[in-house]
């Protein structure tokens, strides 16, 4: 069969679009992980966790580029004579690529699994630290406050007055003479309504690190099942693509 224009501009045409889509999708990938955004940060096994999110993220590009290619060559097949004589080379290249990104997707899903696991143990201890520091402050404060005697309490108070008069106490230093002002005339006026109020605060304090630990495990966790389950997916397709391709080529 004499080949006519078409039947030579399109195989070409799907398999020059399907390089571009695969190389594009590399250098992309490439780019990424070597300039990472600047709020990111990247430590150990964090920057781990970032690259293969990102090659699930575009994962889908690859696989429409192989698919592209292999369009390309059936349609130069079936329009030409010797169309499945040649090339047999690129083709055991195209689908050794699929088997090849397969295996990584698969290899993504435990490390994944795992290291979002890690990550989570880390960031709630780290919670748990920060606002076991801040009770414990919280506590330590309320005691040398309530070891002092109401003249000593007087005397503080006056000498925030003093400070706050002068003007020169500003931002966070002066919120925090005010704050600690009311405390002292709280304790001053009722002590048990001071007290109560401590307690509130330490109670609101374990509300905030619940809602912290929350928030902390349901992001992890949807991010870890997420990619996952695409890499999964991605898995699928091209391991798909290319043990069936090389089993068709390699016979």
């Amino acid at each position: 069969m004499q080949p006519t224009v078409s039947s030579f501009l399109t195989p070409l045409a799907l398999k020059t679009a399907g390089a571009v889509l695969i190389l594009s999708s590399l250098i992309d990938l490439v780019f990424m992980l070597l300039f990472p955004p600047e709020n990111l940060i990247l430590e150990g096994n964090r920057w781990w966790l970032y690259a293969t999110s990102q090659l699930v993220d575009r994962g889908l590009l690859p696989l429409v580029g192989i698919a592209f290619v292999i369009a390309g060559d059936w349609i130069e097949i079936v329009s030409t004579e010797d169309g499945g004589e040649r090339g047999n080379t690129w083709r055991i290249g195209t689908f050794s690529l699929a088997s090849l990104l397969g295996l990584i997707f698969i290899l993504i899903i435990p490390f994944q699994l795992m290291t979002t696991n890690d990550f989570k143990a880390q960031d709630l201890k780290k919670i748990s630290d920060e606002v076991t520091q801040l009770e414990q402050g919280i506590k330590t404060n309320l005691q040398q406050i309530n070891a002092q005697s109401k003249d000593k309490i007087r005397e503080q108070i006056t000498a925030i007055d003093k400070e706050l008069a002068s003007g020169q106490a500003q931002g966070e230093r002066l919120a925090g003479l005010q704050l600690t002002k009311s405390k002292l005339e709280l304790l001053l006026a009722d002590p048990k309504k001071f007290a109560q109020e401590s307690e509130q605060n330490l109670q609101q304090l374990q509300k905030q690190k619940q809602k912290a630990e929350t928030q902390a495990s349901d992001r992890l966790l949807k991010t870890g099942v997420r990619t996952s389950m695409a890499s999964l997916l991605l898995a699928i397709a091209y391991i798909t693509i290319g043990w069936a391709g090389l089993r068709r080529v390699l016979k």
